[in-house]
């Protein structure tokens, strides 16, 4: 907004509706769902740093994570953005593994729900921006 640049603002947006989408579906998830975490239900072998209050599947800051760095891999299509983006998604994808709060599926399946959301909000952004840009040279011949 203050250096007035309007395709970083279009990509800004898009990244906020595909977080808002990821965090959406997570949330309807976890609720339908309603799995218990690992350390719930084997209390003997795992003892996790923290107690989260929502249930496991799918994992919100896996999909949160892997939203991210989607969207900044299909933006910013240059090695140095996409390497580093996915090694974060996938050290917190790790974490949440580790830490005992989560099981595999929960990852997997967070991972590929904010990939998706963020593929998604990619192309409905590409879409509209090519609808506006047809309307926009439709005004201008009038």
């Amino acid at each position: 907004l203050l250096r007035k640049d309007s395709t970083l603002l279009i990509k800004s947006l898009s990244a906020g509706l595909g977080l808002g989408l990821s965090a959406s579906i997570t949330y309807l998830l976890k609720v339908s769902i309603e799995r218990k975490r690992p350390f719930e239900s084997h209390p003997e072998i795992i003892s996790p740093y923290s107690l989260p209050q929502t249930t496991s599947f799918p994992s919100g800051h896996t999909s949160t994570a892997f939203e991210t760095a989607t969207h900044l891999s299909l933006n910013f299509r240059k090695w140095y953005f996409v390497v580093p983006a996915y090694a974060w998604a996938g050290s917190v994808a790790y974490a949440r593994l580790h830490e005992g709060i989560h099981y595999p599926s929960d990852v997997i399946a967070g991972a590929i729900l904010g990939s998706t959301c963020a593929w998604l909000s990619f192309k409905t952004n590409k879409w509209l921006v090519r609808k506006t840009v047809k309307i926009r040279r439709r005004v201008l011949k009038e």
